[in-house]
């Protein structure tokens, strides 16, 4: 494989599944041009240098991993409820959540990634809050459920590793059900 055929893609989402199992320290040029079996200049090609991998790599977990479900506009349909279970339902088939933990842990120590923590997580949380509000729920009762939702989707997966993914979905669209039902 050479800088043509391997992608700036295939570096990012590399460089996530070593985030995923090392957390940031291992997200090493060296390491990945390895893993990748390609040389560093083919990094070079994509990247000015380890910064710009970690700005790309934040830039990239918010587009493939967020914003596919909270700027889908498939998800705000006629049934607020219905929408909401679409979306839900999409980031655990998808897994979209499984590098959480990993990008959490680096933002506790990296002000940039910290910051783009925060940020996605106020998005999330009026994308989720405006569900709960077309359904009728007001001040603390919208949120407190667009928190367990926000809590459930982030932390379930790590807390029940090794459940099985129709007993996931089962418990997603239970939880579901709970916090929409009036």
């Amino acid at each position: 494989m050479d800088k043509t055929t391997l992608s700036r893609e295939a570096w990012l989402q590399r460089s996530l599944d070593v985030l995923r199992e090392e957390g940031i320290q291992g997200v090493r040029v060296e390491r990945l041009a390895r893993d990748l079996g390609v040389t560093k200049g083919s990094f070079y090609w994509h990247f000015d240098d380890r910064d710009d991998l970690h700005r790309s790599l934040l830039k990239f977990w918010v587009e493939r991993f967020n914003d596919v479900v909270t700027e889908n506009p498939a998800f705000q349909s006629a049934d607020p409820a219905a929408g909401l279970l679409e979306a839900i339902t999409k980031v655990r088939e998808e897994e979209l959540d499984k590098y959480e933990l990993a990008i959490r842990a680096w933002a506790e120590h990296d002000s940039e990634a910290g910051k783009t923590v925060r940020d996605l997580y106020e998005r999330r949380a009026t994308f989720i809050r405006s569900f709960f509000s077309r359904i009728g729920f007001r001040g603390l009762d919208a949120e407190i459920r667009t928190r367990l939702t926000l809590c459930f989707l982030s932390w379930d997966p790590s807390m029940h590793p090794d459940e099985s993914e129709s007993r996931r979905l089962k418990l997603l669209k239970l939880q579901h059900e709970l916090l929409t039902k009036k």
